[in-house]
């Protein structure tokens, strides 16, 4: 019982410190786009169109 425990306690501690090195490394590849601290909190220029193409509305957003 102790073992399953310590490998869910490690898992989770595993998976928010992989999700800090995610947000990390989206910050320094998008420094410029990047206003908030949660570096994935601000990436509302989709208008959810669920178009499988180029997304028109965030190359015309990106160049405005």
């Amino acid at each position: 019982m102790i073992q399953s425990l310590s490998i869910a306690i490690g898992g989770i501690i595993s998976l928010m410190l992989a999700w800090i090195f995610i947000q990390f490394l989206w910050k320094k590849t998008f420094a410029a786009y990047v206003s908030d601290e949660d570096a994935l909190a601000d990436r509302s220029t989709c208008a959810n169109c669920t178009c499988a193409t180029v997304c028109e509305n965030k190359a015309r957003s990106l160049a405005q």
